[in-house]
């Protein structure tokens, strides 16, 4: 899984040949917190040890968490629960922050976006700088992680309708990284 999340590309290599597959993909996976998956529900017990959960946890390992640009944990749904944003208003931001990355001369979508170009569209003022690099020695972030919290930084920001990635586009992106 390693090699066409990260080279958007499978090799398939044989006796006598070796056929080369380009990718281009949304990976998207869940995980439940706890062998039973009840650690964090509010109405039901979880019946795993610390061993066990640690043991489940580490079944993924860093490289391949390295890859996933974001971690978002879900809670129990209560029926009260309302939307904040509605499909039709969103689909409209999409677009536009669609629009923003075609506008800006960007080849690929921010996902995608290769090393050279991640320096030259996500451009961060000097307070996002220094919160950067604060996150990248407090949660030792590997140069992959660090080019996945900007390509989501800058995704929030044209969500937004931000020309520039801020302070609060950068934060919002670093919660979304693995703890």
């Amino acid at each position: 899984m390693r090699e066409p999340l990260e080279d958007y590309k499978i090799l398939i290599s044989r006796v006598n040949s070796k056929i080369n597959y380009e990718t281009k993909f949304l990976f998207a996976c869940a995980m439940n917190p706890c062998p039973c998956g009840n650690l964090l529900s509010k109405s039901k017990e979880c019946r795993c040890n610390d061993i066990e959960i640690t043991r489940y946890k580490g079944k993924l390992s860093d490289p391949f968490c390295d890859r996933i640009d974001l971690f978002v944990t879900m809670n129990e749904v209560n029926y009260e629960d309302k939307a904040d944003i509605d499909s039709k208003k969103m689909h409209k931001m999409v677009q536009n922050a669609f629009t923003l990355q075609i506008k800006r001369g960007q080849s690929d979508l921010n996902g995608k976006l290769k090393d050279e170009d991640i320096n030259k569209y996500c451009l961060l003022d000097a307070q996002s700088e220094n919160i950067l690099n604060m996150a990248t020695q407090n949660y030792s972030l590997s140069f992959r992680s660090i080019n996945k919290v900007l390509k989501v930084a800058r995704t929030i920001a044209d969500l937004q309708a931000s020309e520039n990635i801020k302070k609060e586009h950068l934060l919002e992106a670093l919660s979304f990284r693995k703890r």
